[in-house]
């Protein structure tokens, strides 16, 4: 029975035979020696199982079999190349895949993965919403090669950058009596029912607000929603209670008002990663979270 396993250089040594008709000019093409090239191509004939060239004192030419074969050989060869090629540009970080998880409006981190997109346009990149706690686990089970989150904690071997602080946004109907003030407190909505994303930044924003009208020993009515923060927008404007954004002030949609909150209600973003991820991309996102952060 043939051995299947063979040297690659064996199947270059009969290509460059192949192409050139002669085992002497396939030798100085390769620059090895010409017995190198025969007794290779003879290697490979053994293992394959068949004749490949006949052999005269004109040269050398492909037999039936042997042209069949190496048809397909330059096949794979290309894909074999292919893949090499492909193999060093995704270690260059110029092509591949990078999963990147988020509790962030997309607005809030925009411009970093426009600016990531710009100079690695090879690179194709996923974003998955999910929660703070969700995205530091997927991290550190390499589901995701870096998150945004919204606070940090034990790193659990987790690096972690801090991006910059977003002030909260209270979403009021255009009817509701608060809706022309300037800012707002915490205080001045202790006793509104407030609607959340059950995914994204809700979690967050509902220990924040927990957190703050614990100090008035008042516990906040809110419900999680499995809504994003569009439909919690519209939902306000049909009169299903407030909600809480954040970022930097938009036009707000019809229906409501977007009234910034006072004092220290704003939200830390942080970037999170393993530094033992060997994802080539991941080190290219770095590099563009490294400018955004330099003054």
């Amino acid at each position: 029975m043939p051995d299947h396993f063979v040297d690659f250089r064996l199947f270059q040594y009969a290509l460059t035979s192949a192409e050139h008709g002669s085992f002497r000019r396939a030798a100085d093409a390769l620059n090895v020696q010409q017995s190198t090239v025969s007794r290779g191509v003879r290697n490979l004939e053994h293992r394959v199982g068949a004749e490949l060239f006949e052999r005269s004192h004109a040269g050398i030419r492909p037999t039936p079999a042997g042209d069949r074969f190496l048809q397909e050989a330059t096949l794979g060869f290309d894909h074999l190349r292919r893949a090499i090629r492909h193999a060093e540009a995704s270690n260059r970080g110029e092509h591949g895949q990078l999963t990147v998880g988020v509790s962030v409006p997309f607005i809030v981190f925009g411009e970093l993965f426009e600016c990531f997109r710009e100079e690695h346009a090879g690179i194709a990149v996923e974003i998955v919403e999910s929660t703070t706690s969700a995205s530091w686990a997927l991290v550190q089970q390499r589901r995701l090669d870096m998150a945004i989150v919204a606070r940090s904690r034990e790193n659990g071997g987790l690096q972690s950058q801090h991006l910059g602080d977003e002030r909260m946004l209270a979403v009021l109907p255009r009817s509701h009596p608060m809706a022309g003030a300037r800012a707002l407190s915490i205080e001045d909505l202790r006793y509104e029912e407030f609607i959340l994303g059950a995914s994204g930044l809700g979690p967050d924003i509902k220990e924040h607000l927990a957190r703050r009208m614990a100090k008035w020993g008042i516990e906040p009515r809110i419900q999680l929603h499995r809504a994003g923060q569009c439909d919690l927008i519209n939902m306000v404007a049909l009169g299903f209670g407030v909600t809480v954004v954040v970022g930097p002030p938009r036009a707000a949609a019809e229906g409501v008002v977007l009234v910034p909150l006072a004092g220290k209600n704003f939200i830390s973003f942080r970037a999170i990663w393993m530094d033992s991820n060997p994802n080539p991309a991941l080190k290219g996102l770095l590099n563009i979270v490294q400018k955004r952060i330099s003054p």
